[in-house]
């Protein structure tokens, strides 16, 4: 599994080719309680012919650290009914920013039927358990107006962040075929400190 985040669910394949002249059927896989896979048992796979499986390791639920799982395989080989294999890894603290922001960016046309201007918005999302104060939305230009200039943002919370485009202004500012302008948006950032 090499070096994964908590949470993640990296994928393994395994082929499973029958070399033999009969069909190999697979009766049942021993998996830990992470791991899940693909098909459905008895699985056969019939004489020269191959099977893929793939193995999802969930970390969600695994503490972190070191990774040591087995999966074994029943079939009905006569020469070895059981086969296994070790799976091992390290697992890392995820690491999530605290706000998402959505779309990255927006895209508005003067061309388009516009009696006065255009409203698009921004999706602000709080993905950390504590609650995040905005305190500022600004333009970089006096044709785009943020509909909100503070908020909070609570744990786990989601807030719209409207912008107004004035079209009138925006024909008289604009020089050219294209303007790239941009919002500024400030956070607070607690610093506690003690004495």
């Amino acid at each position: 599994l090499s070096l994964i985040s908590q949470g993640d669910k990296p994928s393994l394949i395994l082929m499973i080719e029958n070399t033999g002249d009969k069909d190999l059927v697979i009766d049942k896989i021993e998996v830990y309680q992470h791991m899940s896979y693909n098909v459905t048992l008895p699985l056969t796979i019939l004489p020269q012919g191959k099977q893929e499986i793939t193995f999802t390791y969930d970390s969600a639920g695994h503490e972190l650290g070191e990774v040591r799982e087995a999966i074994r395989i029943f079939s009905n080989d006569p020469k070895k009914k059981a086969f296994s294999f070790l799976i091992s890894g390290y697992i890392k603290e995820k690491q999530n920013p605290i706000i998402s922001i959505w779309p990255a960016g927006l895209k508005l046309n003067l061309k388009n039927d516009l009696k006065e201007g255009a409203i698009e918005k921004f999706v602000l999302e709080n993905l950390s358990e504590e609650n995040v104060k905005i305190i500022s939305v600004n333009a970089s230009a006096d044709f785009l107006v943020p509909l909100r200039s503070e908020f909070n943002l609570n744990s786990r919370g989601k807030e719209d962040l409207s912008i107004v485009l004035f079209k009138d202004k925006a024909l008289e500012t604009i020089i050219g075929e294209s303007s790239e302008e941009y919002i500024y948006i400030t956070i607070a950032l607690p610093v506690k400190i003690t004495k």
